[in-house]
């Protein structure tokens, strides 16, 4: 009876240990990025740009290297002599979760009628700052998302045209945050 309880206790770990190595998908993301300092009221935030392989981990949902992300925005800025700025990174993989992401960070500094804030919001571009896909090393078991991929390409043509979320502007008139504006 003993021994079978302990090679029950021993399968159970082993299968839990298993299961802890992640998968990662390779797959295209939304992401854009806040610079805030306590020193300054000036807070810049970049635009919502498209990563073409970013790896997130299946389980938990988790951006690899998130901090390198942020790291790339920080050094952004220290190149320009702001050297005590604290960033972050936001990112979704679908386009309506990062719009709902980009207007409650920008609501959060621009405050409310009643209680305006007094932050000076600065948009960066993607001529001035653009993220890059950081590369991904590890053990764990990859996959690419192909799904993803599609909807990045759909919204990069979007972007072309000058489409990107238009038609809830023009429908309910009100003004959602700024997307990637095309280029011509």
């Amino acid at each position: 009876m003993r021994q079978t309880f302990l090679a029950i206790v021993l399968g159970a770990i082993m299968l839990t240990s298993i299961a802890a190595v992640g998968k990662v998908r390779c797959t295209p993301i939304y992401i854009f990025g806040t610079s805030a300092s306590f020193n300054d009221s000036v807070v810049y935030i970049t635009e919502i740009q498209i990563l073409d392989s970013a790896w997130v981990d299946e389980k938990t949902g988790f951006l690899e290297g998130r901090s390198n992300y942020s790291n790339q925005l920080k050094s952004h800025f220290s190149g320009r002599g702001f050297d005590a700025r604290t960033c972050l990174v936001s990112f979704a993989t679908k386009e309506k979760d990062i719009l709902k992401k980009y207007e409650k960070m920008r609501k959060k500094f621009n405050g409310t009628k009643k209680r305006p804030s007094n932050y000076d919001i600065r948009i960066l571009d993607e001529e001035e700052f653009r993220f890059t896909a950081e590369h991904h090393e590890g053990a764990e078991e990859t996959t690419i998302d192909t799904k993803a991929a599609k909807r990045a390409e759909k919204s990069k043509k979007k972007k072309k045209s000058g489409t990107l979320e238009s038609s809830k502007r023009a429908a309910n008139g009100d003004e959602l945050p700024p997307t990637i504006p095309p280029r011509h």
